[in-house]
C-alpha cells in the first residue's frame, strides 16, 4: 500500500469521526452464520439464518435489513416489526439473537462424487460395500467479479475459505488419507479435515497444476461394510487481513530500484572482463619459471630416494631373534614345571568352597526374590476360558433381569447397562484369578530357588577352583618363559642393529636438507603457475558468469517485478478488498457492519432409518411454528 493510498484511508477516517457529531447513529455489527442442509450429492434443500446483532452502542431501537422467511427471536423476548424487507427492534439495549429461512443460493456450490474400486457409484449403490473408496468434494465458487487490474478489466472471485470434514470408525476403514489435509487417528477412530480455496487460482491467474488441486478434496479409504456420518463444511471469505499487506509496502520501494540494480549489473560485467584479459598475461610467465626448477629438483630427489631405501630396510628389519621351534622348547620346559600337586589342589578346593557357600548364605534373598519376579512373568497371561466367561455374563445377565430398576429402562439403555456390567464382571474374575496365581507363584519360587542355590554351590565352587588353578598355573608358567626368553634375545639384536642405522641416519639428514631446498623452490614455481591459471581460469569464468548473469538473471528479474510481481500485487489488494465487501449473506442496514460464515451439514450415508442425529441437531437449529412445536 503505497502512501498516496494511506493518506486517503486516514483523510477518510477523520471526516466520518466529524460526522459522527451531527448524525445519528447506527452502529451496530450484525454476525451471520449461515446453516445449509445438503444431501449426498451436495444439493442444497434447506437453509436456516442465525443471527447476532451486536449493540455496541446499548440503542434502545434497532433498525436491520432482512430477506429471510419466518423470523423468530431466539434469545429474548424483543419484539419486531416488519415493513417488506425492513426489520425494526425494540431492542432495549440489549444484542438481538434471531434466525429464519432463506431461499437464496449460497455463494459456494459442492459436488460430492463417489468411487468404488475405480468405478463411479451413487450413494445409494456404495452403502454397505467394501472396497476402496474414494470421495470427492468439487467446490464452486459462485461470487465473480470483474475487476480492474493494471488497467484492464479481469475475472476475480471472492475469496472464500473452505474446510471440510467427517469421522470415520477404524473397525470399518483402514489406509484414510485425505488430499489438502490432515488425518487425526485416536486409535478408535479418525478424524478427517481438508481445505480448499474455490476460485483462487482463477483470481490470481496462476497455470500451476498445483492450484487446481484447491478446488477439491479427496477422501480415499479401504472400506468394509462402508457406511459416512455427517460431512460438515465451514466456509468464510475472511482470508487476508489488513496486516497481511504490510509487505507490499516494500514492494513499492523495490519497484523504484529495478532500473539502478539493471544498470550496476552492467558496469559489472565490463570491469571482469578486464580483469580477466590481465590474468592471460600472468598465466603465460609462470609457465617458464615453473620448467626450470622441475629439473634441478628431480636430480637431487634421485640420490636422496637410494639412501633412504637402504636405511629404511635395516631400520625396519623387525624379525625375531629367537625361531619359533626355539621358543616352543622352552615353553614344554616350563609347562612340566608348574604340575600342582594334590595337596595344593585340594587346599585350593576348600577354600573356594568355603568362600562360595558364606557367599550364596548373603545372597538367598536376592536369588528368591529374582526368582519370584521370573514365576509371576509366566504366570500373567493366565485367562478365563470362554466357557467361563459365558457362565459370568449369563449370571449378569440373570441379576440385572431381577432388577426392577433395570427392568424400567429401555431397551437401548439395556444394552448399554447390560454390556458394561458383564465386561467389568469379567475383567474383575479375571484380576483375581491372575492374583491368587501369582501369590502362589512367588512363594514356591522364592522358596526352591534358595535351597537349590546353597546345595550347589559349595560343590561346584570346590571343582571349578581346582581346575581353574591347574589351567592357569601352567598357562602362566609356559607363557612367562616363552616372553621373557623372546625379549633379551631381541635386546641384543636391537642394540646392535641401532648403532649402524644411526651412521646412515646423519648421511640422510644431509641429502634430506639438500632436496627439502629444491623442493621448496620446486613447489613454489608450480603453486606460482596453478594459482596464475587459476585466477586466469577464474577471472574468465566470473566475466562469464557476470554475463550470465546480467543477461539472463538481472534482467529477467527487473521484467518480472515490473510485469508479473505488480499483477499479483495488485490481485492480492483486490481480494482482500472483495472478501471485506462480503459482509453479509441476507441485507444488512449500510451505516453498520457485519460478518458472515456458512456450515453445510451434509446427510449422512447410513443403513438404519433411525439414526442418531444428536450432534447434526446441535449444528443445525430447530425452527418452531406458530404454535411452538418444533418443524
Amino acid at each position: 500500500m503505497n502512501s498516496k493510498t494511506k493518506s486517503k484511508i486516514i483523510s477518510g477516517t477523520l471526516l466520518c469521526t466529524m460526522c459522527a457529531y451531527t448524525l445519528p447513529v447506527f452502529a451496530y455489527t450484525k454476525d451471520e452464520t449461515v446453516y445449509s442442509k445438503i444431501n449426498s450429492k451436495g444439493e442444497k434443500y434447506q437453509t436456516i439464518v442465525s443471527t447476532h446483532i451486536e449493540n455496541d452502542e446499548e440503542l434502545a431501537v434497532i433498525k436491520d435489513m432482512s430477506d429471510l422467511l419466518n423470523i423468530e427471536n431466539t434469545n429474548g423476548d424483543e419484539e419486531f416489526s416488519k415493513d417488506d424487507k425492513s426489520l425494526v427492534w425494540k431492542a432495549d439495549k440489549k444484542d438481538i439473537y434471531y434466525q429464519g429461512e432463506s431461499q437464496k443460493d449460497l455463494p459456494i456450490e459442492c459436488n460430492v462424487r463417489y468411487q468404488l474400486d475405480g468405478k463411479e457409484v451413487t450413494a445409494e449403490e456404495i452403502l454397505g460395500k467394501s472396497g476402496h473408496v474414494k470421495i470427492t468434494i468439487q467446490y464452486t465458487n459462485k461470487e465473480e467479479h470483474m475487476v480492474n487490474i493494471n488497467g484492464r478489466q479481469q475475472k476475480m472471485y471472492t475469496p472464500f475459505v473452505v474446510v471440510a470434514g467427517t469421522v470415520l470408525p477404524n473397525d470399518k476403514n483402514k489406509n484414510i488419507e485425505i488430499s489438502n489435509g490432515k488425518v487425526i487417528n485416536d486409535g478408535s477412530k479418525a478424524m478427517v479435515m481438508g481445505i480448499a480455496l474455490p476460485g483462487l487460482q482463477e483470481s490470481l491467474n496462476v497455470k500451476k497444476a498445483d492450484m487446481e488441486m484447491l478446488n477439491d478434496i479427496e477422501i480415499t479409504m479401504d472400506a468394509t461394510d462402508f457406511e459416512l456420518g455427517n460431512i460438515i463444511t465451514f466456509v468464510t471469505p475472511k482470508v487476508l487481513e489488513e496486516k497481511d499487506l504490510s509487505i507490499f509496502d516494500e514492494l513499492d520501494e523495490i519497484y523504484g530500484q529495478v532500473n539502478t540494480l539493471q544498470s550496476a549489473s552492467s558496469q559489472i560485467q565490463k570491469g571482469s572482463q578486464t580483469l580477466a584479459n590481465g590474468t592471460n598475461q600472468l598465466a603465460s610467465g609462470t609457465k617458464e619459471l615453473k620448467e626450470g626448477t622441475n629439473v634441478a629438483y628431480s636430480g637431487a630427489q634421485q640420490i636422496k630416494s637410494e639412501v633412504t631405501k637402504a636405511t629404511n630396510k635395516l631400520a625396519n628389519d623387525k624379525s625375531e631373534a629367537l625361531d619359533q621351534k626355539t621358543l616352543n622348547a622352552i615353553g614344554g620346559q616350563a609347562k612340566q614345571a608348574a604340575n600342582l600337586s594334590d595337596t595344593q589342589k585340594a587346599q585350593i578346593g576348600s577354600q573356594a568352597q568355603a568362600t562360595a557357600t558364606q557367599t550364596i548364605k548373603s545372597q538367598k534373598v536376592a536369588i528368591g526374590e529374582k526368582a519370584s519376579s521370573q514365576a509371576v512373568s509366566q504366570v500373567s497371561g493366565i485367562a478365563l476360558t470362554q466357557a467361563q466367561k459365558q457362565q459370568i455374563m449369563a449370571s449378569v445377565k440373570a441379576g440385572l433381569e431381577a432388577n426392577a430398576t433395570y427392568k424400567a429402562l429401555s431397551a437401548q439403555e439395556k444394552a448399554i447397562v447390560l454390556q458394561f456390567s458383564q465386561n467389568s464382571a469379567v475383567t474383575a474374575a479375571e484380576t483375581t484369578a491372575k492374583q491368587t496365581a501369582t501369590q502362589v507363584a512367588k512363594q514356591v519360587a522364592n522358596q526352591t530357588a534358595q535351597s537349590v542355590a546353597e546345595q550347589v554351590a559349595g560343590s561346584v565352587a570346590n571343582q571349578t577352583a581346582q581346575t581353574v588353578a591347574q589351567t592357569t598355573a601352567v598357562q602362566v608358567a609356559q607363557t612367562t618363559a616363552m616372553s621373557t626368553a623372546k625379549q633379551v634375545a631381541n635386546q641384543v639384536k636391537a642394540t646392535a642393529q641401532n648403532q649402524v642405522v644411526a651412521q646412515m641416519n646423519t648421511l640422510g639428514q644431509g641429502l634430506s636438507q639438500l632436496t627439502d631446498g629444491l623442493n621448496r623452490l620446486n613447489d613454489g614455481a608450480n603453486t606460482l603457475d596453478s594459482g596464475a591459471n587459476e585466477l586466469n581460469q577464474g577471472a574468465n569464468t566470473l566475466a562469464q558468469g557476470v554475463k550470465t548473469f546480467n543477461e539472463d538473471g538481472i534482467k529477467k528479474i527487473c521484467n518480472y517485478v515490473n510485469g508479473d510481481l505488480k499483477d499479483i500485487t495488485e490481485r492480492v489488494e483486490k481480494l482482500t478488498e472483495l472478501s471485506k465487501q462480503y459482509d453479509n449473506f441476507t441485507m444488512l442496514n449500510g451505516e453498520n457492519s457485519g460478518n458472515v460464515k456458512f456450515i453445510m451439514i451434509m446427510d449422512a450415508i447410513k443403513k438404519q432409518e433411525n439414526k442418531d442425529n444428536s450432534k447434526e441437531q446441535a449444528l443445525f437449529p430447530s425452527q418452531k411454528d406458530e404454535n411452538g412445536k418444533e418443524k
